[in-house]
């Protein structure tokens, strides 16, 4: 009877198959067994000595006895094989994972490649519509002073217009690139200052930018400074649609590894409509594009930083860019 004990070996084994087991069938199969065992162990300890001396009880004593080795190495051979096959498994799943990861390493630079179209489509808009209407105007002029002012404005909206055109051909850069560089964000701004100056007197708006001099963010430079144009160009369109002026404020500030820039402006705030699909393409409570702030988020993230709304009702409404600090 001493052989009886021997299905305490394979106990362990069976309580491992029991746990890793994935089918809930299985389990309970398994778990079952398993108190089988443990009752064939210890019917010895249940039962009178003679009742194994001849009878059924004898026979069950020799079928535990011949059969219990082989069970506990069949039981041991197949926790190895299961452990075999799960490693194998793990493996295969850090292959796919792989795969997966180059796959979408290729699709972010193809969505990178089209965010920069789509910000250059976005931002040529208006410099070639101001060109159509000053080549009207200068057709018709006749003072010298005039056709001069004409011309002048003429080349700065061409400059603009070539200087989107050269973001095109850094469209295909890698974005660890991006992240690569480094830019200072004062200076950033004082030139977004400059961009903004015709539509903030177009608005009766007052602009205020607060930001540290040399704070140097990693990202590219053009591209954040098209991403913080689009949201604040955004917020001036609010600020015209309510038909009163306004305040649109971008305030910096290095906090920890990060660098927050936030936008804040009083107009009326984000329509109920649009809180919910604020960042999808083609999204626009007016008559815009509705690209704009897709395109500000996708340069963002580009960059390894990112975009959100912290909130907006009528009268505040904040968005929050958020760098990688240099």
């Amino acid at each position: 009877m001493t052989k009886l004990a021997e299905v305490r070996q394979f106990a362990p084994f069976v309580w491992y198959a029991c746990t890793v087991g994935r089918q809930r069938g299985s389990t309970v199969l398994i778990v079952v067994g398993f108190f089988v065992g443990l009752i064939l162990a210890s019917l010895n300890h249940v039962l009178p000595q003679s009742h194994f001396e001849e009878g059924p009880g004898y026979w069950v004593v020799v079928l535990v006895d011949w059969v219990a080795p082989p069970l506990a190495g069949v039981l041991l051979a197949g926790a190895l094989l299961y452990a075999q096959r799960a490693r194998r498994l793990h493996a295969a799943e850090r292959a796919a994972a792989q795969v997966l990861a180059e796959r979408l390493t290729g699709t972010e630079r193809r969505q990178a490649i089209w965010v920069i179209a789509a910000a250059i489509a976005h931002d040529l808009k208006n410099p070639l519509h101001n060109l159509a209407l000053l080549v009207e105007e200068i057709s018709e002029e006749t003072e010298p002073a005039q056709r001069a002012e004409l011309l002048r404005r003429i080349q700065e909206n061409v400059g603009r217009a070539s200087e989107r055109i050269s973001e095109l051909s850094r469209a295909g850069q890698r974005w660890q690139d991006m992240v690569q560089q480094t830019f200072d964000l004062f200076g950033t701004l004082e030139l977004l200052r400059i961009r903004l100056q015709p539509t903030v007197r177009a608005t009766n708006a007052v602009l205020v930018i607060d930001c540290p001099r040399g704070l140097a963010v990693h990202g590219n430079a053009l591209a954040v400074r098209t991403a913080v144009e689009n949201v604040a160009a955004n917020a001036l369109e609010a600020l015209q649609a309510g038909g009163n002026g306004g305040t649109v404020e971008l305030r910096a500030e290095h906090v920890d590894s990060v660098v927050d820039l936030r936008i804040h402006d009083d107009g009326p705030g984000v329509p109920e409509t649009l809180k919910d699909e604020l960042f999808s393409p083609f999204a626009s409570g007016h008559s815009g594009t509705g690209l704009g702030l897709a395109i500000a988020r996708a340069l963002a993230r580009a960059g390894g930083g990112d975009l959100i709304c912290e909130h907006s009702v009528p009268g505040s409404t904040t968005f929050r860019f958020t760098f990688q600090a240099a």
